[in-house]
């Protein structure tokens, strides 16, 4: 008779350095539902002080007090990330409550759909200052936040799988905006590396969200290559496993990795 194997020990210390996140401060925009709720849920639950940030402060403020009824320590915060006023006046609130980011999640965005030959110059540009302009400006705020203390920092943007092929028919606005994201977080991690920030993004797709499940039914928005039957290879994904991308990114265990877009897609781009 062969000897047992040796049972498998975790060594949990181990593990909660590489992706713990106690001491830290965390923003994550856009937060009051879908994906943002989840990567803040999941970053709280890792040990960050997590700034529920969003434009409807009710939804932020239910988001917050759900976490501190777990145990977890969360503020509700309100910010329109298409207002610079308002996002200056958020990472003043950050700093004058918790000592500053050190975490930052862009997540904040819109994906309205509309052919481009029936898009208002209103939409397109509606669409650029949530996603794209909104991402830069809270970047720039927390960096100069970062760099004043000294302290490392990191920042994840929630980019898409459209940045990198069309997935939906009437998204050229928002597959715009996310590309532009991509190549941002590129020359951000450039610019800001000797400063030890590191700034990557996580590219969702097949992601189902409340938001998402509210629409699935409109014929007009759900058209294209992403509602092909078998496009993606391991389904639609749960919040859930993008959020997990993100806290990667965000925690010791990513410290070597900077200017990468960490697609989580189930599969979609190689079909």
């Amino acid at each position: 008779m062969s000897p047992t194997a040796p049972t498998a020990q975790i060594d949990v210390g181990m593990l909660e350095k590489m992706f713990g996140l106690v001491g830290e401060i965390a923003v994550v925009t856009g937060a009051g539902a879908g994906l943002g709720k989840e990567i803040a849920g999941l970053l709280a639950r890792a040990g960050a002080t997590v700034v529920i940030a969003d434009v409807v402060v009710d939804a932020a403020e239910s988001v917050a007090a759900d976490l501190r009824g777990a145990g977890r320590d969360s503020r509700a915060m309100q910010v329109d990330v298409t207002d610079e006023d308002s996002i200056v006046a958020l990472f003043d609130q950050v700093e004058q409550q918790l000592g500053g980011v050190t975490i930052l999640v862009n997540n904040a965005g819109i994906y309205p759909c509309r052919r481009l030959e029936e898009m208002t110059v209103a939409e397109w540009d509606r669409v650029q200052n949530v996603n794209l302009r909104g991402t830069f400006l809270c970047s720039r705020e927390a960096v100069r936040g970062m760099k004043s203390r000294g302290r490392p920092g990191r920042i994840v943007n929630i980019t898409s799988i459209a940045a990198f092929n069309p997935a939906l028919i009437g998204n050229a606005h928002y597959a715009s905006s996310k590309a532009g994201i991509t190549m941002l977080t590129k020359t951000l991690a450039l610019e800001v590396a000797a400063d030890n920030i590191l700034v990557n993004a996580v590219a969702p797709g097949g992601v189902m969200t409340e938001t998402r499940a509210d629409r699935v039914d409109d014929a007009t928005t759900w058209a294209g290559p992403a509602t092909q039957p078998g496009r993606f290879l391991l389904g639609t994904a749960s919040p859930t496993k993008h959020a997990a991308a993100v806290l990667f990114l965000v925690s010791p265990a990513a410290s070597h990795v900077t200017g990468q877009t960490f697609v989580v897609d189930g599969g979609f781009l190689v079909t």
